[in-house]
């Protein structure tokens, strides 16, 4: 189902750049729009389920003093070393084939984390590696470092990031990310400690850049914060613009909607737009 969303997500695009450069004689292959905001959500996506793991460990979430109880993660299973009130401590987590991530999305693979402190408090820092982790069929690999600045607020830079698509390309990636907790905040682990992470909402602010399957730079801006809702698999609302060195001249942007929970995204190339399908 994926492949053949992309597939017809090639073709509009394609469709759209005839329609943009329609008086241009050169063709230019290296144009290929769609392939940054897919890396940008599938990057962001695994970082916030890493999030989620780790926020739901009593001996690292900092909600309780219980620094002895048994890690839990869904259909993922988790392990702490050391135990205790000890830091640093590396987290494993191991997503098995046919799991899902808590918001309902294929993932599969192994995540290595190292953090300094509890999560959400003042400093802590978790770096971590994927390789080759599966979202959605998508092959990931890239490091993460994620300095938390408070209970409601984290920095995340990505570097050498990858993704293999289910076809096999291959689009590069790294970003800077900044968010800010603006729903949830009064749904704690002591009152819902199963589900406390669920009306979590984030506005991000970000700049990413990276190299699409066609070998051209691009870059992509915030020019509203994207906001992200812990419950949803994908973007609910914001905006961000798109430049690509093959074409200078053109003029994208990517609006994710009005908070409406699809992997809908409305893609605007030199004004004309058209609804695609983000994984």
């Amino acid at each position: 189902m994926y492949t053949s969303k992309k597939n017809l997500l090639i073709l509009t695009l394609f469709v759209l750049w005839l329609i943009a450069c329609r008086k241009d004689d050169k063709v230019d292959d290296g144009y290929a729009p769609g392939e940054a905001p897919i890396a940008k959500h599938l990057f962001d996506a695994a970082r916030d389920e890493v999030d989620q793991q780790l926020n739901l460990q009593t001996s690292l979430n900092g909600f309780t003093n219980n620094t002895e109880s048994k890690p839990r993660g869904g259909c993922a299973t988790v392990s702490i070393a050391p135990t205790g009130n000890v830091f640093p401590k590396i987290v494993t987590i191991v997503f098995p084939s046919g799991c899902k991530t808590f918001a309902g999305a294929d993932i599969e693979g192994t995540v290595a984390i190292t953090i300094s402190g509890r999560v959400r408090e003042i400093g802590s820092i978790a770096t971590f590696t994927l390789n080759g982790l599966k979202y959605k069929n998508y092959a990931l690999s890239g490091n993460y470092v994620v300095t938390f600045l408070g209970p409601n607020a984290h920095k995340t830079m990505i570097s050498n990031g990858q993704v293999v698509t289910p076809e096999g390309k291959i689009i590069t990636y790294t970003a800077s990310n900044s968010a800010m907790q603006t729903g949830g905040t009064n749904t704690t682990f002591k009152t819902n400690p199963a589900t406390f992470l669920q009306d979590d909402v984030y506005e991000i602010m970000s700049t990413s850049s990276g190299i699409n399957s066609r070998g051209h730079n691009f870059t992509l801006t915030t020019e509203k914060p994207i906001v992200y809702s812990v419950a949803c698999q994908w973007i609910i609302s914001g905006k961000i613009t798109i430049t690509e060195d093959s074409r200078p001249n053109i003029t994208t942007a990517l609006d994710y909607g009005d908070g409406s929970c699809d992997n809908k995204a409305e893609l605007f190339i030199n004004n004309v737009s058209t609804i695609i399908n983000l994984p």
